[in-house]
């Protein structure tokens, strides 16, 4: 079993919790309720201990502290300006089209939105979108994959794992309306 570490930060849209191993970031969640958000960290990685006041959880201690930290403050400052570039290095998995999915994803610039079936013809997939959006919905690391980025062909917005209302805030932050 890989060693993990948890955190959990307060941002304008919610609580965060970030997961890392040592090679980088493996799963980032957000909830309005800091609640929810430590029952699902519970619920994804029941072997992690809480410490203190709940704020980090750990199997074994595996980052240097300002190591994760940074990590940490990229993951915010994509919640909080994601119309900015911000980099922390991943540790995520998934099949080959998954990973080529979050890929793409991370190439969508700010401020643009792409549709399921136009990312899935750029991947040469034109028939794909479903498969796309169920990737988009696999993403363990949104914001820094930023799936929010991608919408419905109809102009809705689509799905979104962390509710429409996040979605929204986000594409808004980045100055788009939807």
């Amino acid at each position: 079993m890989n060693n993990l570490e948890a955190r959990v930060k307060h941002t304008s849209l919610g609580w965060l919790t970030v997961v890392a191993s040592a090679k980088g970031l493996r799963w980032i969640f957000l909830a309005p309720d800091r609640n929810q958000v430590l029952l699902e960290v519970n619920r994804q990685f029941p072997h992690l201990e809480w410490s203190g006041k709940g704020s980090r959880a750990q199997t074994t201690p595996v980052l240097e502290r300002q190591v994760f930290e940074n990590w940490i403050n990229a993951v915010v400052g994509a919640v909080e300006e994601p119309d900015k570039v911000w980099r922390a290095p991943l540790d995520i998995t998934g099949t080959s089209f998954q990973q080529s999915v979050w890929k793409t994803l991370q190439g969508i610039p700010a401020g643009s939105v792409w549709t399921y079936g136009q990312l899935a013809t750029h991947l040469g997939r034109p028939r794909a979108a479903r498969a796309v959006g169920s990737a988009c919905g696999a993403n363990p690391a949104p914001f820094l994959v930023p799936c929010h980025r991608v919408v419905a062909s109809n102009g809705g917005l689509g799905g979104f794992g962390l509710g429409l209302e996040i979605k929204r805030a986000l594409l808004e932050r980045e100055g788009v309306r939807y």
